[in-house]
């Protein structure tokens, strides 16, 4: 079967590193603090990345390090983060699989390592050969030589995600390149970010997600009611949420605020809402740039989101 593609050459996400385990020396200076930023930066957020580059020290960048996973840690009341975990599994994963002939633990700096990091492993992965004669197909460019060969191609679908991927090695040394870049392909890997490292399979429309705002000493979480999840007793409607906030000041954590809300007695002109607001006050009046860092769990549901809202106070 031909398949007719583009091909676009791109430089998708380059990093680069060897992730480590952390270890604290005899004078208390943390070492593998840079293996950890290489390697972890895939699913770190713009404000995650600012801060990091801000740290003074190893000492606050070995918190930071600790509150990373912590954040994305589906189970805290677990021993084992899950989270962690996965993402140090997905690093073997792409090291013995896809190290393209560039040498051991390099697996993970391909374009199909960075996705996996980034993604996990695809539900569906199909192998076969694209044929660069067809119309249309990597050899087109006008008054080209046409060949008759093929070359090696990879499929990766994520239901999930509703995303589908192709890879391809168009010089024939085992280096397989991104075809072409879907819309989905940005919107999952932001997903997968804000997701807290979701290890589940659970189809992103029924996750939960908000929008945040600071507007009068108060943070404001606008959830879309259709992505809430609701339990009925009695023939009451509930639900309840979990929020855990932690809050920056110029580039340094200062506080953090663990708060829960539950919202009773619905009837059905709430379900008819579009969105549902939550609100938690917040103290912010000393000078600087503040960044809020927020984790929603849909208690009901069991599903979580993250976002970022920052606020700058003259």
């Amino acid at each position: 079967m031909k398949i007719y593609i583009i091909l676009i050459q791109i430089l998708f996400l380059a990093f680069s590193g060897i992730y480590g385990k952390t270890t604290t020396s005899t004078e208390g200076v943390v070492k593998g603090v840079d293996d950890f930023y290489k390697k972890t930066r895939f699913i770190m957020t713009k404000m995650e990345k600012q801060i990091y580059k801000h740290l003074p020290d190893d000492a606050e960048r070995a918190k930071f390090m600790k509150e990373f996973w912590d954040k994305r840690d589906p189970t805290p009341d677990n021993f084992e983060n899950e989270a962690k975990s996965t993402y140090a599994k997905r690093i073997a994963y792409s090291n013995r699989w896809f190290s393209e002939g560039k040498g051991k633990n390099t697996g993970w700096d391909s374009e199909r390592g960075r996705i996996l990091l980034q993604l996990g492993i695809p539900d569906r992965r199909e192998f076969g050969e694209l044929d660069m004669t067809s119309p249309g197909g990597v050899n087109q460019q006008r008054g080209a030589l046409l060949s008759t060969k093929r070359l090696p191609m990879e499929r990766w679908f994520y239901y999930r995600f509703q995303l589908y991927l192709v890879f391809t090695d168009t010089n024939g040394f085992g280096n397989f390149k991104l075809m072409r870049i879907p819309a989905q392909l940005l919107s999952a890997i932001d997903l997968a970010k804000m997701s807290v490292l979701d290890t589940s399979n659970n189809d992103i429309k029924y996750q939960i997600t908000f929008k945040p705002s600071v507007k009068n000493n108060e943070i404001v979480l606008r959830i879309p009611t259709k992505k809430i999840s609701f339990e009925e007793n009695n023939g009451v409607m509930r639900a309840s949420f979990s929020i855990t906030i932690y809050i920056y000041k110029n580039y340094l954590r200062i506080d953090d605020i663990k708060v829960e809300r539950v919202l009773d007695k619905i009837d059905n002109s709430i379900l008819k809402k579009k969105y549902i607001y939550l609100k938690i006050p917040i103290d912010y009046s000393a000078k600087g740039k503040y960044y809020f860092d927020i984790l929603l769990k849909d208690i009901v549901g069991q599903s979580r989101y993250r976002d970022v809202v920052k606020y700058k106070v003259r």
